[in-house]
């Protein structure tokens, strides 16, 4: 395996792999749902919609509570990108933030190791990571949560410093972007709790890590400065309560599946090396492995985030760095391929419900939709300000149980009439494969018009 080690191949090595990430991560254009209500909301604060009332607009769903996105800045961004770029910029987002979040990561894993122990920890952090590289607001909390990750690694090598209070202001940006903000105070008190554990395991005396304790209030009360101010700490808690029946990423997170393979990997490389070593020195660093693996197991969305802060604890503890010596292809080829793929890949391409959304468009008619939940963000787009849905990706916005009906009624036809007459609809975009699909052909018979990938568009007689 020495071979390896020789700079051609280690250079060789590097551009095979940022290549093959590059050209995954670019495989289709955009395949985010929510990409598309998101800059329609960017738009909106452009316009000066005020942020009560963003989405009122196309929502026919209305209970007087006013619903306030925690995600504008990066709502602001798509809306530029999209105006300057067209739907391109999207890409563009993407591959600017996902191709500098694996090119950081391999730095990282790189920088002084042995070729033949870093070129695994790449594919497995490819193989973890590449799946979650996407043009949503969460890609740039993932660029935060390996930070934080290093600063975790950081804290239990050589302590707290003036360094890590930075932490609040960036915290407060963090929250303006995305709410997975929420894992800066857990991570900086999970690591306080570790310290401790660190302390009683080595029978020394216990020294209360109290900078922590209030670096981690600090970051709490700077999350909250949003426009969802307090209700942001338990934003992650509601959106797990009302999303886990129908979106895949909020449900339990399987053994047996193919994005869970590459995190139990990492965990059985940290249990090996702590068996390995038998010491009652990496206390702290078992306690933390095992809070962020259940974090993990909670939520098939939690699998990444613990990925990127498990793995820079491992790589500190388990596989010290000795020299800083990184390839410059680190740089040139990512730019490159990202240039490339920002001219060349349609982003446009397998868009469901694009063609019934122009269609709709081109009626000049108001059309109120009953639409299946992952059907609204190309209508509200290709479909104009004619068009009014029942539901977005706004998952956070509708209460659970009232949830729970409606999807009854798009997805199996469920009491749809209920739902025709309250909120006189006169359009349906549901699946063509459901039971409802069949009770719009055929008890109700409304004009079946377009079939698009698998969704059908009915219209009312």
């Amino acid at each position: 395996m020495k071979f390896l080690e020789r700079p051609k191949i280690r250079t060789i090595g590097i551009a095979i792999w940022l290549t093959v990430s590059a050209l995954y991560i670019n495989r289709r254009g955009v395949s985010d749902l929510d990409s598309w209500w998101h800059t329609l909301m960017g738009d909106q604060i452009r316009q000066g919609v005020p942020l009560p009332q963003l989405g009122d607009s196309w929502s026919l769903y209305q209970d007087g509570h006013h619903w306030r996105t925690s995600q504008w800045i990066t709502e602001l961004l798509f809306s530029y990108l999209h105006s300057i770029f067209g739907w391109q910029g999207l890409i563009l987002y993407r591959n600017i933030f996902g191709l500098l979040l694996l090119i950081w990561i391999s730095r990282e894993i790189l920088r002084g190791r042995k070729f033949r122990i870093a070129l695994p920890l790449l594919i497995l952090t490819t193989c973890m990571i590449a799946p979650l590289v996407q043009e949503r607001p969460a890609l740039i909390g993932l660029l935060f949560t390996f930070a934080l990750g290093r600063s975790t690694a950081i804290v239990l090598e050589e302590g707290i410093s003036k360094n890590h209070w930075w932490w609040i202001p960036t915290t407060v940006l963090w929250a303006n972007i995305h709410g997975s903000w929420v894992l800066v105070p857990i991570a900086l008190t999970l690591t306080a709790f570790a310290l401790i554990i660190a302390a009683i395991a080595e029978r020394s005396r216990i020294r209360m890590p109290w900078q922590l304790f209030a670096l981690s209030v600090g970051t709490v009360l700077a999350g909250c400065l949003t426009p969802l101010g307090i209700r942001g700490i338990l934003l992650p808690l509601q959106m797990a309560d009302r999303a886990s029946a129908f979106i895949v990423e909020w449900h339990r997170t399987r053994i047996f599946d193919a994005l869970t393979v590459p995190f139990l990997l990492l965990l059985i490389l940290a249990l090996t090396m702590f068996v390995k070593r038998r010491t009652w020195a990496d206390s702290e660093l078992l306690f933390l492995v095992a809070a962020w693996a259940i974090f993990g197991f909670l939520a098939f969305r939690n699998l990444g985030p613990a990925f990127l802060i498990i793995l820079p604890l491992v790589l500190r503890r388990f596989f010290p760095a000795h020299s800083p010596h990184v390839s410059k292809v680190h740089w040139a080829l990512p730019s490159a391929l990202g240039v490339i793929a920002v001219l060349v890949v349609n982003p446009l391409s397998n868009v469901s419900t694009q063609s019934i959304g122009k269609y709709l468009a081109s009626t000049g008619t108001t059309y109120r939709i009953m639409n299946s939940y992952n059907a609204s963000g190309p209508l509200l787009v290709f479909g104009g300000r004619g068009i009014s849905t029942m539901v977005d990706g706004r998952a956070d916005r509708y209460p659970k149980n009232w949830m729970a009906e409606y999807l009854l009624a798009a997805r199996d036809g469920v009491r749809a009439e209920r739902y025709i007459d309250e909120y006189r609809l006169n359009a349906a975009v549901i699946e063509k494969a459901s039971m409802a699909a069949h009770v719009f052909r055929y008890r109700l018979k409304w004009k079946e018009t377009i079939t698009e990938a698998k969704y059908v568009l009915f219209l009312k007689p």
